[in-house]
Parts: C-alpha cells; structure tokens; sequence
C-alpha cells in the first residue's frame, strides 16, 4: 500500500503528542487514562531513564547501588552492571527531559522502518499496535526496552546485508544482551548462516562470552535477584502468571497477610503446574510448526527476520520471567510477517498489547453496575481471558521458531551433504 509505511508512525506521534497535551494542560484526565490503560502513577515523565543516570551518578561517588541507599532515595540499582561502567550515562540524569523525548521520536519514526502493510486489515493493526497501552507505557516511563527494540531492528535490518554488517549485527545482539540479558536469544539467528561460517563464528563469540562473565559474573548474579516481580493479576506477562495466580488464591483462602503474599513462593505442586503448562505449550507449538513452515518460506526476507526476531524474545521472556506490560512492544517486530502468515494471532497480538484497558474497563464498570463485588469479578474475568490468550499467541510464536529450526537443519544438512 503506497504511503502505508508512514501512517503507523504517523498516527502513533498524534497520540502522544494528545497525552503530552492531556499532562501539561489537564492532569486529572491524564491520570485518569493512565488508570484506565493499567500504567501506575509515577512521578513526572521518562523515570526509568533517569534512574539509570542516578545510578551511574551515585556508583560513581562510591555508593554501593546493589543495596538500598540514601544517594537514590532507598532504591536499588537493578539493572545490567555493564551500565554503570560507562561514567557519561550521568546525563540520562541531567538531560532526561530532552533524552527521553529524543527517544520517543526514535521510537515512532522507527514504525516506518518496519515492512509496509499488504492490506488494509494489516495496516490498521499496525497503527493500533502502535498506539497501543504497552508502547504508552514504554515510552512514558523511557524504558530501556524501547531503545533495545531500536538496536534490535537496526540489528536485524544489518543481517540483510554481506558478512561483516552481519558480523555487526550479532555484535549488537550480544551488547543487547549484556544490557539487559533477554536479547541475547538472538544470537540464536546465527543459525540462518552457513553451516561452516558458523562454526567459525562460534570460538570467538564464546570467548567474548566467558570475559563478560568472568568480569562481571558476580555483579550479573546480583542483578538477576533484584529483578522486580509484579502482581500476577496485574499489568504483567508470563508463563509464571497462572501458577503465582492460584498460590494467591491460596493464600487469600487460608486468611495470609499481605506481607506473606507478596513473598509468596512457589510449592512443588504450583511447579508442576508450571511446568505441566510449559510441556503443553510446547505440544501445542510443535503441532503447529508444519503449519507454518510453507507460509514462513514465503515471506519477504526483511519481515521474516522480524518476525523470528520479535518471536524469539516474546517467547524468551513468557517462559523466563514474568514482564511488565510494557514490553509487549517487542510484538510490533512480529506483527507484520504474523499478520500474513496468521492474521488472528496478529489481532490476539494488538489486542493483548492494551489489554490493561480491558481489565481496568471491565473492574470500573462492574463496580458501577454491581458494586466493588462485581467489579472483581468481571476483573478475573478479563485476566483469565487474557492469560488464555497469552498461551495462544505464545504457542503460535514457538510453532513459528520450530518451523524455522526444521528448515534450518534441513539447509544444513544439504550444504554439509555437499548440497547448493
């Protein structure tokens, strides 16, 4: 579609530059869309950016950021250690107002980096992908996800082009990964590479790996305990939702204090649950990977790596850990090669990427309508809706990735037979 390209980040810079209005001139309503799209209330604009740059400042005076401290207001530093060794990030601290907004206008251009749509249908999804609660979120609090959803499309857009901007590209994934540790899934797309160059990629790749660890092995460790965990029955994704889901309804059951809920941990029977889920997610992905295989070769090279791309990290971080919605953005890369290949799970996809203003819509109106009573009700309602959903998408993504490692072997055993 001819213009196509534009209209996402076109119609994405509308709506924020509506929100930037909404704070600055009427900040009872602006709170109150943040409310009802599910994104807690914080203290001014592009937190999560300026608390990388109070880090670094407070790390560079000498304060031990990996503890509760004065020099951040009794937080703690939760991020990748590589940050704090690079002394300029202090002007995330100091220069927020106009970094953050630098990277809000990043962020919408790159929309029109992405394939074009085939189809009114596709274009549409897009731009409400685009405008979406999980992009809101990012790039009001100016996550460090949205400038790893940068690097990794200007990551993947490299793998296009001859050896050493791909050798680049992986670079990147590796530095994405030392960042925030998720991405480096992506050095899984390797694997699109000759049998033989790979081989000779992966000596040095591991020893650049076993530096960063043997540097900072200790510090990593330390990072991955302080990673913040969410209500399962809030603005949050995972596969670890359902099981820490029903340990609360446990423990609201047996009467436990608040105190002993949110320091719930899992019981060997809630595991098995887990991971009774996981293996039937698998199932369902490896039943739907010959689906996939025919329409996966069909695509565009460009719209197959994104979607690869955006399917590697979105199933990564469901079955790791447990996200905060915001960082459903990383389904904007899948969205155009899904919507060809799968046009459901492409409308599954956007309309999980708001779904906060289902579950926030559904709590208000039944509280009007029936009482507080009512209102949970039909909350619970939604979010089980909505963790159906997630395993749906997820599953459709892994049959995706399963798809592609078939082909992939197969390549490999024609080339290792001697085969063009």
């Amino acid at each position: 579609m001819r213009g196509a390209r534009f209209v996402p980040s076109m119609a994405g810079g509308a709506v924020l530059a509506v929100v930037a209005g909404l704070y600055v001139l009427a900040p009872g309503i602006y709170g109150a869309l943040l409310h009802l799209i599910d994104i807690p209330p914080a203290r001014g604009l592009f937190n999560d950016l300026a608390a990388i740059g109070q880090a670094a400042a407070c790390a560079q005076r000498g304060v031990n950021v990996w503890v509760p401290n004065a020099c951040m207001g009794g937080g703690v530093y939760s991020y990748a250690p590589l940050l704090l060794h690079w002394p300029w990030l202090v002007v995330l601290y100091t220069q927020t107002a106009m970094l953050g907004l630098g990277l809000v206008l990043v962020f919408l251009a790159a929309q029109a980096a992405l394939p074009a749509s085939q189809s009114r249908g596709e274009l549409v999804a897009r731009v409400l992908g685009t405008v979406s609660g999980a992009v809101i979120f990012a790039l009001q609090r100016a996550n460090l996800d949205a400038l790893l959803f940068l690097g990794v499309l200007l990551a993947v857009g490299l793998l296009g082009g001859r050896g050493a901007a791909r050798l680049v590209a992986y670079g990147l994934f590796g530095l994405l990964g030392a960042l925030k540790y998720y991405p480096a899934v992506l050095l899984a797309l390797v694997a699109r590479e000759r049998a033989r160059w790979l081989a000779l990629a992966a000596g040095p790749a591991a020893l650049l790996g076993g530096v960063f660890l043997w540097r900072f092995g200790a510090r990593l460790a330390r990072a991955l305990t302080l990673v913040p965990h969410g209500p399962p029955l809030g603005n949050c994704f995972g596969a670890l939702d359902v099981p820490l889901a029903v340990g609360v309804w446990q423990g609201l059951a047996r009467g436990a204090s608040r105190a002993e809920i949110t320091a719930f941990q899992l019981t060997p029977a809630l595991h098995g649950l887990f991971w009774g889920l996981v293996a039937l997610l698998v199932w369902r992905g490896w039943r739907g990977r010959a689906a996939c295989r025919a329409g996966l070769t069909e695509l565009a090279p460009f719209t197959q790596r994104l979607l690869l791309a955006g399917a590697m990290l979105i199933v990564a971080c469901f079955l790791l850990a447990q996200n905060i919605d915001y960082r459903g953005i990383f389904l904007l890369l899948a969205l155009p090669g899904l919507y060809q290949l799968r046009p459901r799970a492409a409308w599954v996809a956007v309309g999980l990427m708001s779904e906060g203003l289902f579950r926030i819509g559904a709590l208000e109106v039944g509280g009007l309508v029936g009482g507080a009573g009512a209102g949970m009700a039909a909350y619970i309602v939604v979010w089980m809706v909505r963790e159906a959903l997630w395993w749906g998408l997820v599953a459709r993504l892994l049959a995706v990735l399963l798809a592609w490692a078939e082909l992939t072997l197969a390549r490999w055993r024609c080339e290792m037979a001697g085969g063009s």
